[in-house]
């Protein structure tokens, strides 16, 4: 009698609680490594518009994943198949079938509202004197200033071509300029709170603490 018990309490113990050796993962889905996740996909690639080679900027026709004006698109994230990891309910650890969404990222768009960087830098070499480069990007006051002062007395305009040039000064609206995507594009490179440093193939997380002096 106690062998059948054995037999029935493990049959019993195998279907309640079944093997599985992911039961203890803790790794989030959000830390997974690249070659592991998903991140867009089809849909990401519908809202790139060749027009302005920017992904579309969001507004009540735009339907998402869309670039936000703080840079950021929200892209939906999939594990590939067969990955275990904590996702959705955040505390258990799930197997993924590779369709299903565990999280949303944030990836680094250019926001364009169609300003162009060439007829910008063209009307400031040009017509700068009459502050029709101010006009264009939408800084109607200095450009009055500039068209009754003849350019600040063309010192102005050499530093509007300056500004422009260098990328300094873009449209009034906050927006980028718009730039081939292989053009002359400058990315301003800053250090934060959290700043990520690469060795090799491998990211590490560097804080820096900044101590405020009183």
């Amino acid at each position: 009698m106690s062998i059948q018990r054995l037999l029935i309490l493990s049959l019993v113990v195998g279907v309640v609680c079944p093997d599985s050796d992911y039961s203890k993962v803790k790794l989030f889905c959000k830390d997974l490594p690249v070659e592991q996740v998903t991140c867009g996909g089809d849909d990401l690639d519908k809202q790139f518009s060749p027009s302005t080679e920017a992904y579309q900027i969001c507004d009540e026709k735009t339907e998402a994943p869309c670039c936000r004006q703080n840079r950021t698109i929200l892209v939906e994230c999939r594990p590939k198949k067969d990955v275990v990891c904590i996702g959705r309910s955040r505390s258990l650890p799930e197997k993924w079938d590779g369709f299903e969404v565990a999280y949303h990222k944030e990836l680094p768009c250019r926001y364009v509202t169609g300003y162009d960087y060439r007829t910008a830098l063209i009307l400031s070499v040009f017509m700068g004197m009459f502050g029709i480069d101010r006009f264009y990007l939408g800084y109607y006051a200095i450009g009055l200033l500039k068209f009754c002062t003849f350019g600040f007395f063309l010192l102005g305009q050499l530093v509007d071509i300056i500004l422009i040039a260098t990328q300094t000064v873009g449209p009034a609206d906050g927006s980028d300029y718009l730039i081939s995507q292989y053009g002359p594009i400058l990315n301003k490179v800053g250090m934060e709170n959290h700043t990520f440093y690469q060795y090799g193939s491998y990211y590490y997380k560097q804080q820096f603490l900044i101590h405020d002096e009183h």
